[in-house]
């Protein structure tokens, strides 16, 4: 008979082992997981916030900041080639260009498409405004900082988070 309490004895404590080993498993799982979880948000906001360097550029006396230097977005969208004349008084000059809006969601595909003449005219609405002393490496920062301002309102499924320039010239 002692034999068989033993036994159930040991069944016991076996039991009670095993429950404890799986509590303790499952408690270090949630625990390390949601740390991660935690921890992985807290340092992609820290590296948004070190990626993009807020600069400023002075155009036309105005101090403009632009935010988006080194964000690489994970889709663009081609809005073929923009013939502006430009706002210089003593000569008649104008500027060709290749915009590249930037942007990640994939809800903003079918909207850019469907907004693209509203988007042709605020890009050449605002490019009609510059002077050919503005098309410079900071003066083309300011532009596409201006850009993104004036066309993020348009857009309702999305945010545009980059303009993107080739082809650029100016005669």
């Amino acid at each position: 008979m002692e034999s068989k309490a033993k036994k159930k004895g040991k069944g016991k404590l076996i039991i009670v082992v095993a429950v404890l080993l799986l509590v303790v498993a499952v408690g270090v799982y949630l625990g390390y997981t949601s740390f991660l979880k935690g921890k992985g948000g807290a340092s992609q906001n820290a590296v948004n916030k070190q990626q993009v360097p807020q600069t400023q550029v002075v155009q036309n006396g105005q101090t403009v900041q632009t935010a988006n230097q080194q964000i690489v977005s994970a889709k663009t969208y081609g809005l073929d080639d923009i013939l502006v004349n430009l706002a210089d008084e003593d000569s008649k000059r104008y500027l060709k260009i290749t915009v590249f809006l930037g942007y990640d969601s994939k809800k903003l595909d079918s909207e850019l498409e469907e907004k693209k003449p509203m988007i042709r005219d605020a890009i050449i609405s605002t490019l009609r405004t510059k002077k050919a002393s503005d098309i410079s490496d900071k003066g083309l920062e300011a532009i596409k900082a201006e850009l993104i301002q004036k066309i993020n309102p348009l857009l309702q499924k999305g945010q545009i988070n980059n303009v993107y320039f080739s082809n650029v010239l100016v005669q």
